[in-house]
């Protein structure tokens, strides 16, 4: 390895121990560091000098996008839990009918938020996410937008889809709560748990079914939230 790019990956790692990011962290920033030095390896150059940036430019993208990637499963999470949560309407189920508003926010919002957060997950640390950011902060925005028209008793409108669609999504929330067991993600369960008790109407007509499957999945999902608020709060670094 050249000796500057050493000399950089030295400084990115002092540098993030410095301000607190965790270890495993820094290690996902170093394998993409040298990772992307193959490239200028390659050219017989730097990597600074293949970036056209200083060191201090690059520490500076490769700290902004650490706080991207770790605000973008909460920001995601938020956004698709409170408009999922809120937009939703269980009570026209048994009429197999569903609003305009979330016909709006699950074609478009839910879309191009899973699209973005996919895309920040597996970006590299290396190169910059902002506009990413900034389109899932905008979605955030029309999704206020869309709660607020609701307040106001503008639904966009009443459509009749089958029951089937329902009963499918049902499966899905089940399925996002085992896949939760697996990669230990209690985010994954939170929001498999909203759309198990948002959709619980469509696969059973028993009063008693409904009301112990909306009272437990509302109860974990607190203890979920709760959890993170405390986890969160003790972070020297988010």
């Amino acid at each position: 390895m050249r000796p500057n790019n050493e000399v950089l990956l030295e400084n990115v790692n002092d540098y993030l121990q410095h301000v607190g990011i965790l270890p495993k962290q820094i290690d996902k920033v170093q394998h993409s560091l040298k990772k992307d030095m193959k490239k200028s390896d390659e050219k017989d150059i730097d990597y600074a000098e293949y970036r056209h940036k200083s060191h201090a430019e690059i520490l500076q993208i490769v700290e902004r996008n650490i706080v991207i990637v770790n605000y973008n499963p909460i920001l995601f999470y938020i956004l698709n839990f409170l408009l999922m949560a809120y937009l939703f309407d269980k009570k026209l189920i048994p009429f197999s009918a569903v609003t305009g508003l979330y016909i709006f926010y699950f074609v478009v919002i839910l879309s191009i938020s899973l699209v973005i957060y996919i895309i920040i997950k597996k970006h590299s640390y290396l190169y910059p996410n902002q506009k990413l950011m900034m389109t899932n902060i905008l979605l955030f925005s029309i999704g206020i937008i869309l709660c607020i028209l609701k307040i106001f008793g503008l639904s966009l409108g009443m459509y009749v889809i089958p029951i089937a669609v329902f009963q499918a999504i049902f499966v899905v929330g089940v399925l996002l709560v085992v896949v939760s067991l697996f990669l230990k993600k209690l985010e994954v369960a939170a929001m498999g748990l909203a759309v198990i008790q948002k959709t619980i109407a469509a696969v059973t007509t028993n009063e008693m079914a409904i009301m112990i499957t909306t009272f437990g999945s509302w109860l974990i999902i607190l203890f979920i939230i709760l959890y993170f608020v405390m986890i969160y709060s003790t972070r020297k670094y988010v």
